[in-house]
């Protein structure tokens, strides 16, 4: 893996406004950061409660990768 595109600082802003944008959407459980498919950049990573949200999100965000993770229902123990 070689250098990417976006340092963390900027995968972290991004993120934020990410957040803003999108956390309230029903179904959104979770959004960090990770690589994206080609592991040659960062992404925002999404996780979300069912296939059907994946639709309603960007596949890219202020030049970052939306990676999307179906995870299900998350619930406390």
């Amino acid at each position: 893996m070689g250098a990417l595109r976006h340092s963390i600082d900027q995968a972290t802003a991004i993120q934020k406004d990410f957040e803003e944008a999108y956390a309230n959407e029903s179904g959104v459980v979770g959004i960090g950061i990770s690589l994206n498919d080609k592991h040659d950049d960062l992404a925002i990573n999404v996780q979300v409660s069912k296939q059907a949200i994946v639709q309603k999100l960007p596949k890219k965000f202020d030049g970052l990768d939306v990676v999307v993770d179906v995870v299900g229902a998350v619930r406390t123990f």
